[in-house]
């Protein structure tokens, strides 16, 4: 890393790294800004990110919904952070096989079941759905 003048200039390959992992942590659901640093300094080590934490996160969320076209909002009633589209970082996307596949699951196993499972199977549809790129 070299001074420069503003701070200190972190890799890009450290940076990418540490924006694909915010990714991958609001794929599994909503996170607090403070959930998100410590999960990435747990990760990365002292690495993760400088003492400007909070700001360089935000500067991290920004990059992700510039770069990538991911929309990510901040909902305060789910408790943070919440990954509504993951933009061209999408795997699956538009992946037809997956959108079929996606309905006939649906079709086996109703919403709005008594039976906890089937709420398990939705959340991960709705997984499926982001990784794809397919509304819901």
């Amino acid at each position: 890393m070299t001074q420069r003048r503003g701070g200190i200039k972190r890799s890009s390959q450290l940076t990418f790294r540490r924006r694909l992992f915010i990714a991958r942590l609001l794929l599994r659901g909503p996170a607090s800004a403070e959930d998100l640093i410590a999960a990435v300094q747990q990760e990365l080590g002292a690495e993760g990110y400088p003492s400007a934490a909070v700001a360089a996160l935000k500067h991290d969320l920004d990059a992700l919904k510039s770069s990538y076209g991911c929309r990510i909002s901040f909902n305060r009633e789910a408790g943070g952070y919440v990954l509504e589209d993951l933009g061209t970082l999408a795997l699956l996307k538009g992946s037809e096989p997956v959108r079929e596949a996606i309905h006939a699951i649906e079709a086996h196993f109703p919403a709005g079941s008594s039976d906890a499972s089937v709420a398990h199977v939705h959340k991960t549809l709705d997984y499926l759905r982001l990784l794809a790129a397919l509304e819901s």
